[in-house]
């Protein structure tokens, strides 16, 4: 699941980036037990104190739970991915009322990672894109970076509680991502849009980087809604 860690950058919070990876591409869920620290090292190919680092960020930010002679364990929400499924999916105008809380949650996250982003995380963030562009035309992929993408822009936000909001509306952001993957050209006007929006943070134009990402969220949403109408 994991793989070592290979220079010598921010060794934690690449152990934190390869975590969360696994909770977005689904191998790891609400309530899974995590390998020891001991064995997590191993993995890493790092000490254990980088290790421990890790967990302490990713318990802080509520991803983690650590249940001290019993283990390491990926949090449960109190309100399960079904559960929300069940209360959301079941009404009408669910679309509408999504995109409302993602265009206030991410304008606001692009906003601060304008301003606080690392360095390590725009590389990571291009990163994903120079992945997702290598493999436009792999839709499972493109699916898994999309999502790699919005949390890590919530990571380079610094938000602590929006990373957390991001990881437990996955399953929710994944209904509408499975659609706009399905329209044909939405999938690689996505990807331009994702790099417009990194730029933009790269300069750390804030303002610009918000309109950029209200412009894409409001182009997938009525791209959806077309679809849907016809």
């Amino acid at each position: 699941m994991f793989e070592p860690i290979s220079d010598n950058t921010a060794f934690s919070q690449k152990i934190v980036s390869q975590i969360t990876d696994a909770i977005v591409r689904g191998e790891l869920r609400p309530g899974d037990r995590l390998p020891t620290e001991r064995d997590l090292a191993n993995q890493f190919a790092v000490s254990r104190t980088v290790v421990r680092d890790a967990i302490k960020l990713l318990t802080g930010r509520g991803i983690l739970k650590v249940r001290h002679g019993v283990g390491i364990f990926v949090s449960e929400s109190q309100t399960t991915y079904a559960e929300m499924d069940e209360a959301l999916f079941g009404k009408e105008d669910t679309l509408k009322d999504l995109f409302e809380i993602r265009k206030v949650l991410e304008s606001e996250a692009v906003i601060w990672a304008a301003e606080r982003a690392t360095h390590d995380q725009l590389n990571r963030l291009q990163s994903i894109l120079d992945d997702a562009f290598a493999n436009k035309d792999d839709l499972t992929i493109l699916g898994e970076r999309d999502a790699q993408f919005h949390v890590g822009l919530a990571e380079a936000s610094q938000n602590l509680v929006l990373v957390r909001l991001m990881l437990t509306m996955l399953d929710l952001l994944s209904e509408s991502r499975m659609e706009s993957l399905s329209i044909q050209n939405l999938p690689q006007q996505s990807l331009t849009d994702h790099q417009s929006i990194l730029e933009a943070i790269k300069q750390k134009n804030d303002q610009l980087a918000k309109r950029q990402m209200l412009a894409h969220l409001t182009r997938v949403e009525e791209s959806i809604r077309f679809r849907n109408q016809t």
